[in-house]
């Protein structure tokens, strides 16, 4: 018997299911398979997570059964203090780093979800598009584990440590593509209903992605550059999943991009 709602998302809602356990009801029978085949996939790796308990079908829609975990979320146990913001971005990382080392190969591979994706937006030309597309193509392709919706909110504070859930859009690419759309999610200006106050002080969450970033450049050796490289596609392909101002936000940074990308190089015009 289905229990007490306990949480509402963009994809599915969480209520209380039997003893230990929640059931994640889906909007949409595709998200529900393709979430419980990433969690089956995931749960046999060194990871954290929700024991993925099986899927099944409520008066229609389709859920799937997690282990229930107690304690807040990473978001919403934080306060604006700049000890609070460093720990936590700084073990944000730390859990990303960790998890980016882990081989996925069984997941779909990043590089061709963002290519149908970034294939589907509207409000750029074809050869833009096939433009953005060449510029992934030259980066890096690994099979890593991607969680790619990293953020505060996705991590519960348990008091057995932290749990990483939601594991939806989980991808088997390189790390530098994970942390980067973390990043674009950490510096957007969108921000999701009813949040802490701490996240309405812009300082506090700037502060709280440098603080990241510095973390997970440093545990990783990555080049702050690839994340760069790395931000047009990202960008690209995160038009489909918003509506309205946000995604206006997105094509608005992607176009400033593309724009900076195509001036010649002042050393190159000198050269001429």
């Amino acid at each position: 018997m289905i229990g007490e709602l306990t949480g509402v998302g963009n994809t599915a809602k969480v209520y209380e299911w039997r003893k230990n356990e929640v059931v994640k009801v889906f909007y949409d029978h595709e998200s529900a398979k393709h979430e419980a085949r990433n969690a089956e996939i995931i749960s046999g790796l060194e990871l954290r997570t929700p024991q993925y308990n099986g899927l099944i079908e409520i008066e229609g829609q389709l859920g799937i059964i997690y282990e229930k975990i107690t304690g807040p979320t990473m978001l919403k146990q934080m306060d604006s203090s700049c000890d609070c913001l460093s720990n936590n971005a700084r073990l944000m990382a730390r859990l990303q780093f960790q998890m980016n080392t882990l081989d996925a190969s069984a997941l779909q591979p990043l590089q061709a979800r963002l290519t149908y994706h970034i294939q589907g937006i509207q409000e750029f030309p074809e050869l833009q598009k096939h433009s953005i597309l060449d510029t992934m193509n030259l980066l890096q392709n690994d099979s890593f584990l991607c969680h790619y919706d990293f953020h505060p909110d996705n991590i519960i504070m348990s008091p057995g440590g932290p749990v990483i859930i939601d594991w939806l859009n989980a991808l088997a690419g390189c790390p530098e593509a994970d942390v980067t759309r973390t990043s674009m999610m950490l510096a957007s200006s969108s921000l999701p209903p009813e949040v802490p106050g701490w996240l309405n002080d812009r300082e506090a969450r700037d502060y709280f992605h440098k603080e990241y970033l510095s973390e997970y450049l440093a545990l990783s050796g990555l080049d702050s550059k690839v994340l760069e490289q790395w931000m047009v596609p990202t960008l690209a392909a995160r038009i489909h999943e918003m509506q309205g101002l946000y995604r206006e936000e997105i094509v608005d940074q992607l176009r400033v991009r593309l724009a900076n990308d195509a001036r010649p190089n002042k050393l190159d015009v000198l050269d001429v």
